[in-house]
């Protein structure tokens, strides 16, 4: 491989006193130095509207956490505790910080995560630089990730600090195991550790260590192991106190554990291919294409015959991988963000899996044109890095933050290929890098827009009912007949902690009888009598889903599928025929609804029903 700098021409004696005519290695850093200036300021530039997005659905609990912190040493009461049967102390205390700074003002929680994603981009430029051999390479990987569109979820809302805060300490290790060295060896394991303590989305990174020793170091077997050790005795450490600290499994419970398997069998494999075997295993697959064409092709149909077959636990699993292989592959590859938005979060239709396998096909594909790649050892490791980022999150379809992290090795993949085509082949493929970095910065500008209105949303609607129990406290039955869940691709749920930033209180009671998911669409309610509420939608866009206990909702509400429950509030019957939905819901009580307080989502906003005439 080439350098990553050329050699400059030999200066004359005259120019190396004077100081006043510079080298050409100088001239390029000073382009790059301006370049990655311009490409920063483009991205706070696109993303400066999100300080105004307020606060959204989880982000409330994790206000409600942050309310008892008094001094600096409660913060250690996060290392003592889970959220969720999550354990990330780390990411909890970044919030802690902006409390104490800013109390819940949400555009500095905004501002902090506005910082760690800049921090990212220089951190993707300084590994972009370090695999390509022309500066521009690593400038074109740090745009891709800086305006990538699915990761406007991480960037703008608060709750993601999480997954910033992990790939920041994540890269951070990265750069220091690339950079080589006795600091980098010592350091690198300990940001791989804070990594973990802020979320565990990086637990498999070990991967992409052995995979720089391997296929980039060339290192023999005893050196990549000891590269490995470290990272996994920091692992190690994260897994005894997240058990003994936050009282939670140590490896995630039996669900996590195919996962485990997986992290195991592929930090194997990549170790084994040390000691330059992995030159074998390149040299036989090179000869192979065919037969790895109808090995990956006949994978991929068994998978969907399974799917399609198979009703039990196993036909599930395959559903479920095919999903997240469509969603992780539409959302890394497509600058776009309304097409799918919807559908490709629920990995249980029909369409969403089969949309996987169409995009399986097509990966499967582009493997097989781009066979020559397997003579460059950067794609390797790239492969290693891609990876180590989905593995933990290959059971994920509800959230683009998720794809986060991968979006470093995706961003790295492309920027590095096109950089390294010539002639006009390179020029096409920059115009059109140009043309989706275009794209996606319009699509990110747009979804902000989204953002700031659902928390302008929930904001008002928080107030509207703090207002409505005013001047009590702590009181009063709260019922959302319609609550918005997801609208324009962006978070808007409603909780208990909800109402708690207007006047530090909440109510008593807090329930939901529809959520109204994804799609926005019109809805009228109104009372029918004294005890009946009626609830409509004239354009139905099979988006209500309810609920037995007002808690865990689970039951969609289907076209042709009336549904009839037994709820706390009383008999809920619904029904979609048509073009149209119908819920009802007649109270149990007319005492009990003495104390209830009855709102509902519609028109963007949420109102008051009032009492019946």
């Amino acid at each position: 491989m080439p350098p990553f700098k050329k050699p400059g021409r030999a200066l004359s004696a005259k120019q190396e006193t004077s100081g006043i005519t510079a080298t050409p290695a100088s001239h390029e850093q000073r382009l790059l130095t301006i370049a990655a200036a311009l490409m920063i300021a483009a991205t706070v530039a696109v993303y400066w509207p999100a300080l105004g997005a307020g606060f959204l659905g989880d982000d409330f609990m994790i206000l409600h956490r942050l309310r008892p912190i008094e001094h600096a040493t409660d913060v250690s009461r996060f290392f003592r505790g889970e959220f969720f049967e999550y354990y990330r102390p780390l990411g909890f205390v970044s919030h802690a910080i902006d409390w104490a700074i800013a109390g819940q003002d949400p555009r500095e929680f905004h501002l902090t995560n506005l910082a760690i994603h800049v921090i990212n981009t220089i951190l993707v430029l300084l590994i972009g630089l370090k695999l390509s051999p022309r500066p521009l390479g690593g400038l074109l990987a740090a745009a891709l990730f800086a305006l990538h569109a699915s990761n406007n979820e991480a960037v703008v809302w608060m709750s993601a600090r999480f997954d910033l805060l992990a790939t920041c300490f994540g890269l951070a290790a990265l750069v220091c195991v690339m950079r080589g060295g006795i600091a980098g060896q010592i350091s690198a394991p300990v940001l791989f550790f804070c990594a973990l303590l802020s979320k565990e989305s990086v637990v498999a990174l070990p991967i992409a260590v052995a995979g720089w020793g391997t296929f980039r170091l060339r290192a023999p077997t005893s050196r990549t192991v000891m590269s490995v050790v470290p990272w996994l005795v920091a692992l190690a450490a994260y897994s005894a106190l997240r058990q003994l600290g936050g009282g939670i499994s140590a490896v995630g419970g039996a669900s996590r554990a195919p996962k485990l398997a997986a992290f195991i069998i592929c930090l194997a494999s990549v170790v084994a291919l040390s000691s330059n075997r992995w030159l074998y295993v390149r040299k036989w697959l090179k000869g192979k294409r065919t037969q790895c064409a109808v090995l990956m092709f006949a994978a991929i149909a068994a998978l969907v015959v399974i799917a399609v077959l198979s009703h039990g636990r196993v036909g599930a699993l395959a559903r479920e991988k095919l999903a997240v292989a469509g969603f992780a592959t539409f959302y890394l590859s497509s600058p776009l963000l309304a097409p799918g938005e919807s559908i490709l979060s629920d990995s249980t239709a029909l369409p969403v899996w089969i949309f996987g396998a169409i995009t399986l096909v097509g990966v499967a594909a582009l493997i097989l044109l781009l066979w020559r790649l397997l003579d460059d050892d950067r794609y390797w490791f790239f492969d290693t890095l891609l990876i180590a980022t989905l593995l933990p999150i290959s059971a994920l379809t509800e959230g683009k933050r998720y794809l986060y992290l991968p979006s470093v090795a995706m961003s790295l993949i492309v920027a590095t290929f096109i950089v390294e085509l010539h002639g006009r082949a390179r020029r096409v493929a920059l115009s059109v890098a140009a043309v989706v970095l275009a794209v996606s910065a319009v699509q990110i500008i747009a979804r902000v827009q989204d953002w700031r209105w659902a928390g302008r949303m929930t904001a008002a609607g928080a107030q509207l009912v703090d207002s409505t129990l005013a001047p009590a406290c702590g009181t009063g039955h709260v019922v959302f007949l319609t609550s918005p869940v997801g609208m324009r691709g962006v978070y808007s749920h409603f909780y208990y902690e909800t109402f708690e930033v207007p006047r530090g209180c909440m109510p008593e009671l807090f329930q939901i009888v529809v959520r109204v998911v994804r799609v926005d669409t019109p809805i009228r309610v109104s009372w029918d009598g004294p005890n009946q509420i009626v609830i409509t939608a004239p354009n139905y866009q099979d988006n209500f889903v309810l609920s037995h206990d007002l808690r865990e909702f689970d039951i969609p509400l289907r076209r042709g599928k009336p549904v009839s429950i037994d709820t706390p509030l009383g008999r809920v019957t619904a029904d979609a025929v048509g073009g149209g939905a119908r819920v009802v819901l007649r109270l149990a009580s007319a005492a009990q609804r003495e104390r209830d307080l009855f709102f509902f989502y519609a028109d963007g906003k949420i109102q008051s029903l009032g009492q019946p005439q």
